[in-house]
């Protein structure tokens, strides 16, 4: 059964099914007529050792080279600066709504390839693109369609050739743009030369999952925020927080201004830590090991609203150009309507006096000069302010929705960074309340020990007994209070199993990356009011029970202090890389909003000069009457 059947509206326009495309020996031979059982082929001296065994591992070892080749070609194509890309047709499979794009890469050398992709695939190669490279703003496709959408196409076959058509200039700029106007990383990617390559054509699951693809864990919050693909095994210890999703364009968390204040509120906490550790240590002031990461850069903060601005910006333009679009058809209609009358008009004059023809005539090249005008103002329609104007500038939205993406992430990994802290300061307070706890149990066992009656001892007892309550309490509530933080979704506290040998623990560059396994429960630990009754009844050694137990902790201290300096040093890494891309991203923004408003003036001017040669033709004509 065909996984893809669970989902009934999964994808109605995009079908997985490669048999769609057709594979080119089926359609030679349909009926398989042609597959007869041939005896072994025989050598010159009669010897049969040499069997179709062999041919075949010839042509697989052809097959292989020629794979090769055929790689390496398109490795050379993506970096000719005179590559041409063009998607230059569209195909329905049969008997299926799926609509293939046929891309054409094409150089001033002769060389030439076409490979077909549908949409499923573009999208597909976009979001393993923004997994693979979460500081790049990757270009945008055009959005899918709804059910309502697809329903509505399907009684007006006309709306869907122009979505076919737009789809088909997006899906060429979108390929250009990677090749040609992105960072180099992009064009460079394994991936893309896999969609680029005709023997992906058919198997493009294959490709996205084999490395490096295969290589990134399913929650890229557990991953290299720079490079996804690096199998620290540290990453696979990091909190997760509920609610990511790097591709959609939702966003409730605050703004990175409201986030740098909280950061400085942690670096507040941080330092009252560290000064109540180092004094219950009773140790000097050491430097720590890795600078901490205080403050959200104010670029970064500009950034995102500047972004949000953009947006709004062009989001008013696009109405505007939706107006405008109207307008020009209404006038189209108009036009038509009026040239039609025109011309019957001076036919009907025509009858009525055919004796003078100067009248009919005069109506007859009125007409025909609005009849040049319609053409000229359908032609700026279809081949200007749609495909150079209205459709940029809705790509030039879902550019900065991308960037806006990039800084969620970059929220997440903010939110992820203060989670490792609060996590270390509840875990210490773990280990203090434990010890604490320790220490009393002793003076407890020794105060019993006295068999004194004697009501101070007494009433110290019962102090203990009360402290040790007290701190159980504490214990359960700040468990609840942890909880929380994670959504109620996931594990309470940090821990590493107890049985756990310290070689297997993930360290920096094991590359172990593993599904999280049971964490061992505080509940398990028992802080008993009265440890006596319990070491009577169970005979369990109460102090090899709290050293184990601390030494535990300090076993999840000391991986809570590798993580914090890992994730010091990638909020550090990750912020640079963001800030040197957006800069990038700004400047690419700013030279296409350029040429698209240079081309849209150019077009504009153009329309009008031939209105304005059509006009005075006709005035010519009309002086010489």
């Amino acid at each position: 059964m065909n996984p893809n059947d669970n989902n009934l509206f999964g994808d109605i326009e995009q079908d997985n099914n490669p048999s769609f495309y057709g594979n080119q020996s089926f359609l030679r031979d349909p009926y398989g007529k042609s597959k007869q059982t041939c005896p072994p082929s025989v050598t010159s001296n009669g010897d049969p050792s040499i069997t179709n065994d062999d041919n075949n591992s010839a042509h697989n070892n052809d097959l292989v080279s020629n794979s090769i080749v055929l790689s390496k070609k398109i490795e050379q194509m993506v970096n000719d600066p005179n590559l041409q890309i063009n998607v230059i047709s569209s195909e329905r499979m049969i008997n299926s709504s799926v609509v293939a794009y046929s891309i054409e890469l094409s150089s001033f050398d002769d060389n030439r390839m076409i490979v077909k992709r549908r949409y499923s695939e573009f999208k597909s190669l976009r979001d393993n693109l923004q997994i693979l490279f979460p500081t790049l703003v990757i270009p945008p496709i055009p959005e899918k369609h709804t059910l309502f959408t697809y329903l509505i196409n399907s009684i007006d076959n006309s709306k869907e050739l122009n979505i076919i058509e737009t789809r088909k200039r997006c899906f060429a700029n979108f390929l250009k743009d990677i090749i040609f106007d992105s960072n180099v990383a992009l064009k460079s990617c394994v991936l893309v030369h896999k969609f680029l390559d005709p023997n992906y054509e058919l198997c493009w699951n294959n490709a996205v999952n084999e490395p490096p693809v295969s290589l990134i864990p399913n929650n890229l919050l557990l991953a290299n925020p720079v490079n996804p693909t690096d199998q620290n095994g540290l990453y696979s210890l990091l909190p997760i927080v509920n609610g990511f999703e790097l591709n959609s364009n939702i966003d409730n968390i605050s703004s990175l201004h409201k986030l740098n204040e909280d950061l400085h509120k942690l670096n507040e906490q941080v330092h009252v830590f560290e000064l109540r550790k180092e004094q219950n240590e009773r140790r000097h002031p050491s430097e720590p090991t890795t600078s901490l990461f205080t403050e959200i850069p104010i670029s970064l903060i500009d950034f995102e609203k500047n972004f949000h601005q953009n947006i709004k910006v062009l989001t008013e333009l696009n109405k505007l150009n939706s107006r405008s679009v109207k307008n020009f058809k209404s006038i189209i209609n108009t036009l038509i309507e009026l040239g039609g009358n025109l011309n019957n008009f001076s036919l009907q004059i025509h009858e009525l006096n055919t004796d003078s023809n100067a009248l009919s005539s005069l109506i007859e090249k009125f007409g025909s000069t609005i009849d040049s005008n319609f053409l000229g103002y359908e032609a700026f329609l279809m081949n200007d302010i749609i495909p150079e104007w209205q459709e940029p500038i809705s790509q030039l939205v879902q550019y900065y929705l991308t960037s806006l993406q990039l800084i969620k992430f970059y929220k997440f990994k903010i939110i992820q960074y203060k989670l490792v802290y609060k996590l270390k300061f509840n875990k210490y307070q773990e280990l203090a309340n434990i010890s604490t706890n320790f220490e009393s149990q002793s003076k407890l066992k020794d105060l019993r020990n006295l068999d004194i009656d004697s009501p101070s001892i007494n009433e110290a007892i019962k102090k203990i007994e009360l402290n040790q309550k007290r701190l159980k309490n504490r214990k359960i509530s700040s468990k609840k209070s942890w909880y929380g933080l994670f959504g109620g979704n996931s594990k309470p506290t940090f821990n590493l199993r107890e049985d756990l040998p310290a070689s297997t623990i993930p360290s920096e560059g094991t590359g172990i990356r593993r599904e999280r396994t049971p964490l061992v429960s505080d509940e398990n630990m028992s802080y008993p009011v009265n440890p006596s009754a319990n070491l009577e009844n169970t005979n369990i050694d109460i102090n090899s029970h709290y050293k184990h137990k601390i030494n535990q902790i300090e076993k999840e201290l000391t991986k809570l202090d590798q993580l914090i300096d890992l994730t010091n040093t990638d909020i550090s890494t990750l912020t640079q890389e963001l800030n040197l891309n957006f800069n990038d991203f700004l400047v690419r923004v700013e030279k296409k909003w350029l040429v698209i408003m240079l081309e849209f003036i150019k077009n504009g001017k153009q329309l009008f000069k031939d209105n304005l040669q059509n006009w005075n033709e006709c005035k010519v004509f009309i002086n010489d009457l």
